[in-house]
């Protein structure tokens, strides 16, 4: 009974139809209360101050001029410049975090699409101008470094900094070709921003019906929500129409995407790397052997996916079984809705075990303004967390009551946490963290979240749909994430073997190895290998 009780009332479950209230049309920003959405002017109050420390930056970053050519001299010239670049960099994160924040709440906006790349503008000529730093420092002998970490205090901060630059000493280049590449910058961001307008700006998507013949404008988190509902025809049907937007735009997409891997290769080769990969985790100096091996033991051991599928496919009782039905629930009643006031109050509840103090800074955060939460048009999708050295956390969401949606709050408010507690313990130079292990933090939190709702089920139904949605995540986070990094791999060697990309032949590798994960009780539309393309991830090298 006190399970029952408490499962009702912290988590306020609905079980209803699947239909979307007022699905007719897409909420618009001046729609959502303010609660709702973060607070950008705790960085800036305006536009006007984020300009006047634009041109702040601008009139100092000459400054650094001053230790070019110098550093071998004496330590505290060394000192002196690693410190003034963190203040530089410190002021620009600032800078640059809230023009792409404000973009991200509406892409179609004109202004903040202009601050966005003014902001990386900015950040490719601060870089120009500190990129004498690391060629100098591998210029200078070994026993000078040591006596001058030895002698300067205030040096010894940038120990391991240093020492990691001597660790990559066969890939940093000249002073001037140092310059000359990080100029390239704004010419080689080109793809990621081209996708991101086709994708949060441009894209239109079709009008589907709902089980009870209800108009639904199709959006990406919409979508999402749409394959968990119990009619199959409802799900053909956005399956189908949503891919179908993505292939209006199938040649842009694969000149896009192509253009992305050939960025990806030049900086790599240009650094003496033998392959992208490798210079992407070198940067963690992690071996490209541990990626190998992953792939090689996920490929051996994909009979439980395989399995899962058969699973579906029986209790679902299908003839045939689709990529728009593997996200269906098991069980019925099938839809829990979640409201997101509710939500974040369970998993502050759930937390628990990370201690009292995790759990205040978690609720503060929830309180003050860290969260954007729903979707709206032209806003970016999915969710992500971030934030300078020098702010808080800032969360976005796209939230749509699903259980998915429900555990992505946990799931985020863990990275926010990550950077949160980093920031707070780390100085500049080491704020940030390794992608290979970000995800420990946010997983851990999902974790943590899915075992109290179980903990609380009060019926059968309610833990098979739980059970469910844990093993779609595993998924997700273990099976997903491989299948995806196979795909980029696919992709980069193509093109450092001399070879080129097209959007049939991307689309053909996609399809091949996503098949082969599935493996073949899957059937696949026509549509599905459109995914090759518009994954945001894949405009970021290796970024899974």
């Amino acid at each position: 009974m006190k399970k029952s009780l408490l499962w009702a009332s912290v988590i306020a479950v609905i079980w209803c139809s699947f239909a979307i209230a007022d699905n007719s049309k897409i909420p618009q920003r001046s729609d959502i209360a303010a609660q709702y959405k973060w607070k950008l002017e705790d960085i800036y109050p305006d536009t006007l101050a984020w300009q006047a420390d634009f041109n702040r930056l601008q009139s100092q970053m000459g400054s650094i001029g001053a230790f070019e050519g110098k550093l071998g001299q004496s330590s505290e010239n060394l000192y002196q410049c690693l410190s003034l670049r963190d203040s530089l960099n410190n002021i620009l994160d600032r800078i640059y975090v809230y023009a792409n924040l404000k973009q991200d709440e509406d892409t179609r906006i004109s202004q903040y699409q202009e601050i966005a790349d003014r902001a990386s503008n900015l950040s490719t000529h601060l870089n120009e101008a500190t990129s004498f730093i690391r060629p100098e420092i591998v210029a200078i002998p070994n026993a000078t470094l040591e006596n001058f970490l030895a002698t300067n205090d205030k040096l010894k901060l940038y120990d391991f900094y240093i020492k990691d630059i001597i660790r990559t000493k066969a890939h940093i280049l000249s002073p001037d070709q140092e310059s000359l590449l990080a100029n390239a910058r704004m010419a080689t961001r080109g793809p990621s921003n081209i996708f991101d307008m086709i994708d949060n700006a441009d894209i239109k998507f079709p009008i589907v019906k709902d089980e009870h013949g209800n108009n639904i404008q199709l959006t990406h988190e919409r979508y999402y929500k749409i394959l968990e509902s119990p009619d199959r025809r409802v799900r053909y049907d956005a399956s189908k129409a949503y891919n179908g937007a993505y292939l209006n735009y199938i040649n842009t997409l694969g000149a896009t995407l192509a253009a992305s891997v050939n960025d990806d290769w030049f900086m790599a080769e240009t650094r003496k790397y033998k392959t992208t990969l490798e210079h992407d985790l070198d940067s963690d100096s992690i071996p490209v052997s541990v990626f190998d091996n992953l792939v090689k033991t996920v490929n051996a051991n994909l009979a439980p996916l395989h399995k899962w599928v058969s699973i579906r496919k029986r209790v679902l009782k299908l003839d045939k079984i689709y990529p728009y039905d593997l996200d269906v629930p098991l069980a019925r009643p099938a839809k829990l809705e979640f409201p997101y006031d509710s939500a974040v109050v369970t998993v502050e509840t759930a937390l628990a075990p990370l201690g009292p103090q995790y759990v205040s800074d978690y609720k503060n955060g929830i309180n003050s303004g860290w969260v954007d939460v729903y979707e709206t048009e032209g806003k970016t999708s999915g969710a992500f967390s971030w934030g300078a050295y020098s702010t808080h956390p800032y969360v976005l969401l796209n939230y749509n009551n699903s259980l998915d949606n429900f555990s992505t709050v946990a799931h985020e408010m863990g990275h926010a946490m990550h950077s949160f507690y980093t920031h707070k313990s780390q100085p500049y130079v080491y704020e940030g963290y390794a992608t290979f292990v970000a995800e420990v933090a946010s997983t851990t939190n999902e974790a943590l979240l899915i075992n109290y709702l179980l903990g609380h089920a009060k019926t059968k139904n309610e833990k098979i749909y739980l059970l469910t949605f844990y093993i779609q995540q595993i998924i997700g986070t273990f099976y997903t994430q491989v299948m995806f990094s196979e795909f980029e791999k696919a992709i980069h060697d193509q093109v450092e073997q001399d070879g080129a990309l097209s959007a049939e032949s991307m689309r053909k590798i996609y399809r091949d190895i996503y098949q082969k994960y599935w493996g073949p009780e899957l059937n696949l539309e026509t549509w599905n290998d459109i995914g090759g393309l518009r994954i945001p991830h894949f405009y970021n090298s290796y970024y899974v």
